[in-house]
């Protein structure tokens, strides 16, 4: 994208530093012109001002976060886009950031980590009930300005789609640290996971490091999903803190504190030296919904206004298929590397793209049938058979994702390039046996694959598909391959 420097103008702003960078784009320290007072200035990346999609969800996501009032959320001041840039006018902060911090000087004391987990928990109950789960809590998103604590990237998070987490080489770049099992197992999320996410923030505080951890994507992914929560008193914590992180990182949604207040609240008890109450019960948790939108408000026994969350369902081939594909990494590690990354970004993002076509009227919209998740996987197949990368392509969405154990390769033209560089006149079949279909808005396919070619042994393994339709015809949004040792 376009850079900006000190002295440039932009949306009202003039531009004084780069104050940071990462993969949704740039954040310049600027001042507001109309009214002389220092903001900061958020550009995305220029590719997403193309899709028309990701423009009007910018749009209504920033005007959700906008209307977020709480002294502990960065207020947003204007949202937009000019030359083809979308862009966020925010409240500037000084300071630093928790993770920054924790980098710098290492864990922080009882006190000081609960009252900075207690403030980012007011801002989630604020957003919480404004119908917005951020999904993204991590120490990087919590901003410092000597004892105040902000969460920024409210209304944001949802907009990132998977390829600006992920390096080349498919590694995840710490945000699986902090994301809750449901997340990863691409299931429906609502504002517990928020609340998993900072029980990990406030183990992090106390200890200095994330508490699953474990050096690779997989294996933390893998330790989130099954490992018992960590103790901080084993890094010098008070015991009171073991009972609190527990509680938070439990994994099962139902099992955790039901409010990032409630969070928060026992924190701050904790740090005291005070018995920690288990009867909190603060905020609703509604039923699923397709989009944070909706808000669902319920009557609470403790709290003298009702409140609601919006319960978001992360939804798409990704989801249906990680969770297909999923199962059997609870028994077969060595399939951890593909099917979790897989699960990894069915829950952060992909998903939240434009998945469903927007064909002419003569096209065919509704659900997927069975019949048509199992006939574009048999036109897969017969395309790798027959090496016609024109076919092959004609079965693949333009946002297809493959994922191996070797890599990620994104797009259309990605996939089928690499799938052409197999293509040497020696394939003599690629076939599925034990091929489960479902239909549905999601579609998948998933079961046994078996590549056949002259001179070599076969290739075999597992596959899960997801299937969306896309103009109005089905297509593969997700091939996540699993290959036999």
């Amino acid at each position: 994208m376009a850079e900006l420097h000190p002295g440039d103008e932009f949306a009202g702003c003039r531009i004084e530093a780069v104050a940071g960078r990462g993969g949704m784009g740039v954040v310049y320290r600027a001042n507001q012109l109309a009214l002389g007072r220092p903001v900061a200035l958020k550009l995305l990346a220029s590719d997403r001002a193309g899709d028309p999609d990701f423009r009007e969800r910018f749009q209504r996501e920033s005007r959700m976060a906008a209307a977020i009032d709480h002294p502990n959320v960065i207020p947003v001041f204007a949202a937009g886009e000019e030359d083809g840039l979308l862009y966020l006018v925010m409240r500037y902060i000084g300071g630093t950031d928790l993770q920054a911090l924790l980098r710098a000087r290492g864990a922080l004391g009882g006190e000081r980590a609960a009252g900075v987990v207690a403030q980012v928990a007011d801002a989630l109950d604020a957003a919480h009930a404004a119908g917005l789960v951020h999904r993204d809590v991590k120490p990087a998103n919590v901003l410092l300005n000597g004892d105040h604590a902000y969460l920024s990237d409210f209304g944001l998070t949802r907009l990132v789609d998977a390829e600006t987490e992920i390096t080349q080489s498919g590694q995840w770049m710490g945000t699986v640290d902090y994301c809750s099992p449901e997340q990863l197992q691409g299931l429906a999320i609502d504002a517990r996971a928020d609340v998993y996410s900072l029980g990990c923030v406030l183990y992090a505080a106390l200890t200095g490091e994330a508490p699953f951890h474990r050096g690779t994507v997989p294996s933390t992914m893998a330790a989130q999903l099954h490992d018992p929560p960590p103790r901080p008193s084993q890094h010098g914590a008070r015991p009171e803190f073991d009972r609190v992180v527990a509680r938070a990182l439990a994994k099962g949604p139902a099992d955790r504190y039901p409010s990032a207040g409630d969070l928060g609240r026992a924190a701050l008890a904790a740090a005291r030296g005070e018995a920690v109450t288990e009867s909190e019960r603060s905020v609703a948790i509604g039923p699923a919904a397709p989009d944070a939108a909706t808000v669902n408000g319920h009557d609470l026994p403790t709290a003298a206004t009702a409140h609601a969350t919006a319960a978001t369902r992360v939804a798409g081939p990704e989801a249906e298929a990680a969770r297909s594909v999923y199962r059997p990494v609870r028994l077969l590690r060595s399939a951890a590397v593909a099917l979790g990354l897989v699960a990894i970004l069915a829950g952060i993002g992909l998903a939240l793209g434009a998945l469903l076509g927007t064909g002419g009227a003569a096209a065919r919209r509704g659900p997927l049938s069975e019949d048509e998740v199992r006939s574009v996987a048999e036109a897969f197949a017969s395309a790798y058979t027959h090496e016609d990368a024109s076919a092959l392509r004609h079965t693949l969405s333009r946002n297809v994702l493959r994922v191996l154990p070797s890599g990620v390769a994104h797009g259309r033209e990605q996939v089928v390039a690499q799938y052409a560089r197999q293509f040497d006149g020696k394939v003599r079949g690629y076939t599925f046996t034990d091929l489960t279909v479902r239909g549905g808005s999601a579609g998948r396919a998933s079961g046994d694959y078996r590549v056949d070619r002259d001179g070599s042994d076969p290739i075999q393994g597992r596959i899960a598909l997801g299937v969306v339709r896309e103009g109005g015809v089905p297509r593969i949004r997700l091939i996540a391959a699993t290959p036999q040792a």
